[in-house]
């Protein structure tokens, strides 16, 4: 079976700013595919990542942990389960109506039963209960940009205590340049992305009416008024660098960026 755990915690969800609890959450997130044409294969690249990790380390293990922060509807999920027939996900997300949609949709998924493991938790107090050395991986899209620098920071160096010794580190997520001006032009590029939201409202217009219309010039808003809100809390390139220097990592790869976003891996000395 599918497992859903809950736990409770003290932590300030502000941290998460509960942004995806509305118009930007559940199954609504996956209209990110009619703005940003990269988004599939920016996806994937989590699980290309893993596959290359496996193909020199883990070869004899018969079960491969993996701990997977803000699953969102399960995109990256996938990606991670598709990667070895030995990969476990425990999947960890503080925002039911996000992971209501990822319950309805890895229910009808036959081939991933007792392979995912989802737990309904702030990130900082999962990783606050479970023993050091407790996974093989870590895993996260698109969630550690959201967090206040000082909460990324304690859940950053939790993960560096919770891997195993070999282990593999994986975000792929907003990367700030560290040159301004470059950022600025991601920035823009990305923001401009969102027009398209537009191109779509006009159409649905005219097949579904207006209210549906008025949702698609929503979710563009609420996207923009994000990306704002990320550009507040942002981590650079040379910031992670950096911390995975401190907290003892090696053979840091940067793969392809895509305006904002780029997947980054290392793995824990």
């Amino acid at each position: 079976m599918i497992l859903f755990n809950y736990m409770t915690s003290t932590q300030n969800t502000s941290a998460y700013d509960a942004r995806f609890s509305s118009i930007l959450g559940g199954e609504e997130y996956d209209e990110l595919l009619l703005a940003l044409d990269w988004y599939n294969e920016f996806e994937a690249k989590t699980g290309d990542a893993l596959k290359k990790y496996l193909e020199t380390h883990l070869q004899d293990a018969i079960e491969i942990k993996v701990l997977e922060a803000g699953p969102g509807t399960g995109i990256t999920t996938l990606e991670l389960i598709k990667a070895d027939p030995r990969v476990k996900v425990v999947a960890v997300d503080n925002e039911p109506k996000m992971l209501n949609v990822v319950k309805e949709r890895f229910a009808t998924i036959e081939e991933l039963k007792n392979r995912v493991e989802f737990v309904l938790s702030d990130i900082l107090a999962f990783l606050e209960s479970c023993p050091d050395e407790s996974f093989d991986v870590f895993s996260s899209v698109y969630t550690l940009h959201n967090f206040t620098p000082d909460f990324r920071n304690k859940v950053i160096e939790l993960i560096s205590k919770k891997l195993k010794k070999g282990g593999l580190f994986i975000n792929g997520d907003k990367y700030a340049q560290d040159d301004e001006t470059a950022h600025n032009k991601d920035l823009d590029a990305e923001i401009n992305s969102y027009d398209k939201f537009e191109d779509v409202a006009d159409e649905v217009s005219k097949t579904e009416g207006l209210e549906r219309a008025h949702h698609f010039h929503q979710v563009r808003s609420g996207w923009i008024d994000h990306m704002w809100e990320d550009d507040k809390v942002k981590i650079t390139v040379s910031e992670q660098n950096e911390m995975f220097e401190r907290l003892g990592f090696k053979d840091v790869e940067w793969g392809k960026r895509y305006d904002l976003v780029v997947t980054v891996s290392a793995i824990k000395i």
